[in-house]
C-alpha cells in the first residue's frame, strides 16, 4: 500500500510540474504578442503636418547649362632648356642642384681648361714668333724692291722675297686665328645659364667627363607654364588655337582659365587622341610643379537642367528627399535623384518638376539655456 502511494504521488507531481511549464510557456507566448499590452486600434493616424510657414523657400528652375567632357594632361614647361657642353673635358665644379632658381649669364658648370691654357700660351708663342719672322721679312721685301725699282736685282729676286713677306703674313693670320680659336674654346669651359628660370634636374656631377651634346642640366622657366592635353581626335575638331577652356590641378585645387597656344597637327596611334598645349596663367603658377596632373574641360553643346538650392537637400543614410510645398502650403517629402552640382545649385534628375516651391533647410533650434 505504501509503495502505491509513492508511485501515485510521483506521477501527481510529474504532472503538475509538465502543468506549471506548459502555463510558463503559455504566458511567455501572450505577452511576447502583446496580450498585455495596450494595442493602437485599426485605422488611418494623421501626422502633423509641417507648412512654409516661417521657412525659407526657393522655386526649382530649369537652366541651360554647357555640356562639356574632361580630357587629362600634364603640367608641362613652355620652354625646356637642355645644358650641354660643347668640349670634351672633366667637369671641375657644378654650382647648382635641382631646384635652385638661376639667372641668365649665371656660371652653373665649370670644366678642366688646364690642356687648353697650355695650348693657347702655345698659340700665343706662335704669335710671336710670326710677327718677329713678318718683321724680317716685311724689312727684306722693303729693301729688295727698292733695289727692283732701281733695276739693281732681277724680278726672280723681289718676287721670291715677296712671296716669302706674303707667306709670314699669311701665317701670322693663322697663329692669331688659332689664339681666337683657343679663347673661344676656353670660354666653353665655363657654362652659364642661357635663360633665367629653375633647375629641373641634375645629369652630371664633378668628376664627369663633359662630352658635345651630353646633357648635364635641364631649366625651365617656373611661370612660363603649360597643360599638354590628350584629346580625343573626334572631339579636336571643337579645339582652336586661342580658345580659352577652363582647367583644374586637383592636386594644388586650383580652377582658372587656360588659352590653346598650339594643336600638334598629328595623332597618337595608341590613344587615338591629338596633344592640346594650353597655357596656365602667369599668376597661377606659383603653386604648380612640372608633371602634375591636370584636367581641361572642353564644351560639346548645352543641355537644359532642373536646378534646386543645394540647402533644400536633405539626407537620411544614402536617401535624398526635398520637402515639396503643395496648393495648400502643406510640405510634403520627396525622394529624389540628384546629379551634378553648380555652385550653390544641385541638379535634380528624378523626383521633382520645374517651377515647384521646395523649402529650404530648417534654421537649428538653440539649445535651452541650463
Amino acid at each position: 500500500m505504501t509503495a502505491f502511494l509513492a508511485s501515485s504521488w510521483r506521477l501527481l507531481r510529474r504532472f503538475l510540474t509538465a502543468l506549471a511549464g506548459l502555463a510558463a510557456l503559455v504566458l511567455v507566448i501572450a505577452w511576447m504578442s502583446g496580450w498585455f499590452r495596450a494595442k493602437v486600434p485599426p485605422g488611418e493616424v494623421e501626422r502633423d503636418k509641417t507648412t512654409l510657414t516661417g521657412r525659407k523657400w526657393a522655386y526649382s528652375q530649369v537652366v541651360r547649362t554647357t555640356e562639356s567632357v574632361d580630357a587629362v594632361g600634364t603640367v608641362e614647361p613652355r620652354r625646356k632648356t637642355i645644358v650641354a657642353g660643347q668640349i670634351l673635358a672633366t667637369i671641375s665644379r657644378i654650382s647648382v642642384h635641382a631646384g635652385d632658381p638661376v639667372t641668365k649669364g649665371q656660371q652653373l658648370v665649370e670644366l678642366d681648361d688646364r690642356e687648353l691654357q697650355a695650348r693657347l700660351r702655345e698659340a700665343e708663342a706662335a704669335v710671336a714668333a710670326s710677327g718677329a719672322d713678318l718683321v724680317t721679312r716685311e724689312h727684306d721685301f722693303q729693301r729688295y724692291k727698292m733695289m727692283y725699282e732701281e733695276k739693281a736685282v732681277s724680278k726672280e729676286d723681289y718676287d721670291k722675297f715677296r712671296g716669302a713677306y706674303d707667306v709670314a703674313q699669311a701665317q701670322l693670320r693663322r697663329a692669331e686665328e688659332q689664339v681666337r680659336r683657343l679663347k673661344v674654346m676656353l670660354s666653353y669651359t665655363q657654362i652659364r645659364a642661357p635663360v633665367s628660370g629653375i633647375v629641373t634636374n641634375r645629369f652630371a656631377d664633378p668628376g664627369d667627363l663633359a662630352a658635345p651634346g651630353k646633357p648635364l642640366l635641364a631649366l625651365h622657366d617656373p611661370h612660363d607654364l603649360e597643360l599638354h592635353a590628350s584629346v580625343r581626335e573626334a572631339l579636336i575638331r571643337i579645339v582652336q588655337p586661342g580658345m580659352e577652356l577652363p582647367l583644374r590641378i586637383d592636386a594644388v585645387a586650383l580652377q582658372t582659365n587656360g588659352r590653346v597656344r598650339e594643336i600638334v597637327p598629328q595623332a597618337q596611334e595608341a590613344s587615338r587622341s591629338m596633344l592640346v598645349k594650353i597655357t596656365i596663367p602667369a599668376d597661377k603658377t606659383s603653386r604648380l610643379y612640372v608633371g602634375m596632373f591636370g584636367r581641361v574641360s572642353l564644351p560639346i553643346g548645352h543641355v537644359d537642367r532642373l536646378l534646386v538650392p543645394a540647402a533644400a537637400i536633405q539626407r537620411i543614410g544614402q536617401l535624398e528627399l526635398i520637402e515639396v510645398a503643395g496648393t495648400n502650403g502643406s510640405l510634403e517629402r520627396r525622394f529624389v535623384r540628384t546629379g551634378r552640382r553648380f555652385g550653390d545649385k544641385v541638379e535634380i534628375l528624378s523626383g521633382l518638376a520645374r517651377e515647384e516651391k521646395v523649402a529650404l533647410a530648417a534654421p537649428e533650434k538653440a539649445d535651452p539655456e541650463e
